[in-house]
């Protein structure tokens, strides 16, 4: 019997985008596991692009924050999570729509701009993440010296070289690096990084538990109860910063280290549907760092939080000056 037209294979020719689309290939599961996260991803966007917004706004119009080099790191996660809900995974959405219904129109384009932005980003909040790691490293080995050694020149430099250097990175596989030279370098970026990430926490850990025991020995005398008191206090903003971070960096591997796996698993077979399915699943997960990362900001960090209810609050004000006017 002559096969029908709809139930061809469908090939689908889009630069470094694996992938041959037919009907037999597709299961209920892998369908209803497409459209969830079609719905989560939708669901993320606005979200995503308002609270990142927000921060990036915030940070940008208070001079006092963005006079301290970590919240310039932050403002550098924020701009990268905001362009994550912005682009992103509204073309992931229409991207996955592409696939499963084998359009090459909805396929390639929305799927291209996805995984450039997608990478880009990545790289931006990854290259943000260790050195938020390495800051809070600074801050607690060399407390005396932090003040001279991280600048907010210096940050800005650091911020401001990144940009067109990822940008380099992902034109790569358009003008010549395959896409498995591509995948396996960005991947033992990733790979390495998450380990380095954790040897600074470690390093860290051990001098802030060396540090408390330190204190509490000092703080046996009563004499010195005033300026231990004084120091104590100091000590609890920057264990609050520090753990901050800590809750950053944490969302970071818990998102980045499946979707890493997800990439090892592609470089050693051929693309398939069970592998397609667990990149979108990995790729949401770590999209969904993005709308997390600014309630941490909120919760955890006063100064953002006073200046962001500050923000909101003048802007409806303005609002509803010019309903009046």
């Amino acid at each position: 019997m002559k096969e029908n037209s709809s139930e061809r294979s469908v090939q689908i020719d889009c630069f470094f985008l694996d992938f041959t689309g037919h009907p037999t290939h597709s299961t209920k599961f892998s369908d209803a596991i497409m459209i969830l996260l079609c719905v989560v991803n939708s669901i993320l966007v606005l979200p995503t692009i308002l609270l990142n917004g927000l921060v990036v706004v915030t940070i940008w119009k208070t001079p006092s924050l963005y006079s301290a080099p970590s919240n310039l790191l932050l403002l550098c996660l924020a701009c990268a999570d905001f362009m994550n809900g912005l682009i992103s995974e509204p073309f992931l959405v229409v991207h996955i729509i592409g696939e499963a219904t084998r359009d090459a129109g909805l396929f390639c384009a929305p799927g291209l701009i996805m995984e450039s932005v997608a990478w880009f980003a990545s790289a931006i909040s990854g290259t943000t993440v260790l050195a938020l790691s390495v800051d809070r490293f600074i801050a607690v080995y060399m407390h005396l010296r932090y003040n001279e050694i991280v600048t907010v020149r210096r940050t800005t430099i650091f911020i401001a070289a990144m940009w067109p250097l990822f940008t380099v990175n992902i034109f790569a596989r358009f003008i010549g690096m395959t896409n498995r030279q591509f995948v396996t370098a960005n991947v033992t970026v990733i790979l390495v990084s998450l380990v380095v990430i954790m040897l600074i926490y470690y390093k860290i850990f051990k001098i802030v538990s060396y540090h408390r025991v330190q204190i509490q020995a000092q703080v046996i005398s009563a004499s010195q109860s005033v300026s231990e008191s004084t120091k104590t206090i100091h000590d609890l903003k920057a264990r609050k910063s520090l753990l901050t971070v800590v809750y950053i960096v944490g969302l970071f591997w818990l998102g980045y280290l499946p979707f890493s796996c997800v990439l090892v698993s592609q470089l050693m077979v051929a693309p398939n549907l069970p592998l397609r399915t667990a990149y979108g699943i990995a790729a949401t997960v770590v999209f969904s760092n993005s709308v997390v990362n600014p309630g941490l900001y909120c919760w955890r960090i006063g100064e953002i939080r006073a200046a962001l209810l500050k923000y909101v609050r003048k802007s409806r004000v303005e609002q509803v000056r010019e309903r009046t006017l």
